[in-house]
C-alpha cells in the first residue's frame, strides 16, 4: 500500500475513533507511522516460478499433430511419427511459486489471502493472463483448502489491487491450487512479530484453457518431430501479485509482490 493510501485509511480509521470514542487520533496516527511509534507494512517478495510437472513434449506432439497440421496426407502419418493422442486428462501442468513474507512489526500479523497473477507467453497473438485467489488461514483451522473467503481478493473501497483489476484474465486458466504440501503451507498464515514466513504454493494450469493457449506454438514443435528432430517448446512466464494482510490500526492492507519473470522448457 502506497504512503498515500495509508494516511486516507489512517484518517477514516481516525474519524470512526472520533465518532465511537471522541479521542484517539493522536495514538491512531502515530500507529500509522506519522508520529514515532510506526505500525508498517509487511514486505512480500517472490523468490521463484518454475515449472514443477508437465506432460512430455513427444506427448503433446501426439495430441496436437493431427489438428495442427494443414496437409491431410501428412496429418495421416502423425500416428506413425508420434503415436496415438494421449488422453486430455494425462497433459497437466503444475507450477509453483514461492513467496517470501517478512514482518517488521513487534507484533504478530495475519496474512489473509494471495492474489496470483500469470502470463504465459509475452506477445499479443499468443499472451494470456491467468489469476486466482487463495485464503489463508491460522494452524488450528482443519478445513483450510485455499478456497477464497467472502470478499477475498476483492475491491473494497480501500484502494488496494484486487482480482477485478486483472480484467483481461482467461478463466480457469489456473485452475486450483494442487495438493500435496499445500494444507501444511495455507496454514502459515500468521507472521511472528518480526518474523519470516516462506510460502511454497504450487497451482495446476486448467487443462483445456492451457491446451488452447499452447496450440499457437504447436506447429512449430509437432514439425520439429515430423521432420526427424528433436524439438524443444519455451514458455516465457511471468507472475506478479498481491499479499493481503490485517493491521490491528491500518486494517486490511494489500502489499504488491513481483513481477518475476522466467522462461519454462517443455522436453
Amino acid at each position: 500500500m502506497t504512503s498515500t493510501s495509508m494516511k486516507r485509511a489512517t484518517a477514516a480509521t481516525c474519524l470512526t475513533a472520533l465518532a465511537l470514542a471522541g479521542a484517539g487520533c493522536d495514538q491512531l496516527l502515530a500507529a500509522a507511522g506519522q508520529n514515532g511509534s510506526p505500525e508498517l507494512a509487511p514486505e512480500a517478495q517472490i523468490g521463484a516460478l518454475e515449472l514443477r510437472h508437465s506432460p512430455p513434449l513427444e506427448d503433446l506432439g501426439a495430441y496436437y499433430c493431427p489438428q495442427v497440421i494443414d496437409d491431410p496426407f501428412v496429418a495421416l502419418g502423425c500416428t506413425v511419427a508420434l503415436g496415438p493422442a494421449p488422453p486430455k486428462s494425462s497433459l497437466v501442468f503444475e507450477f509453483g511459486v514461492v513467496l517470501n513474507i517478512h514482518n517488521p512489526n513487534d507484533i504478530p500479523v495475519p496474512a489473509l489471502d494471495v492474489l496470483l497473477a500469470l502470463t504465459l507467453f509475452n506477445d499479443v497473438d499468443s499472451e494470456a493472463l491467468g489469476a486466482i485467489c487463495i485464503s489463508l488461514c491460522g494452524t488450528d483451522d482443519p478445513t483450510c483448502d485455499g478456497t477464497p473467503r467472502p470478499g477475498a481478493c476483492e475491491d473494497n473501497g480501500d484502494g488496494v489491487r484486487s482480482i477485478e483489476d486483472f480484467v483481461n484474465r482467461l478463466p480457469g486458466l489456473i485452475a486450483d491450487i494442487a495438493s500435496g504440501q499445500a494444507a501444511a503451507e495455507l496454514r502459515k498464515g500468521t507472521i511472528a512479530a518480526g518474523g519470516d514466513v516462506s510460502l511454497d504454493l504450487a497451482f495446476i494450469l486448467g487443462i483445456d484453457q492451457a491446451l488452447t493457449v499452447f496450440e499457437k506454438a504447436a506447429v512449430r514443435f509437432v514439425q520439429g518431430y515430423l521432420d526427424g528432430g528433436d524439438p524443444a517448446l519455451d514458455i516465457p512466464v511471468r507472475a506478479d501479485g498481491t499479499v493481503y494482510f490485517r493491521l490491528p490500526v491500518l486494517g486490511r492492507i494489500g502489499v504488491d509482490y513481483g513481477p518475476l519473470t522466467a522462461t519454462w522448457h517443455v522436453l
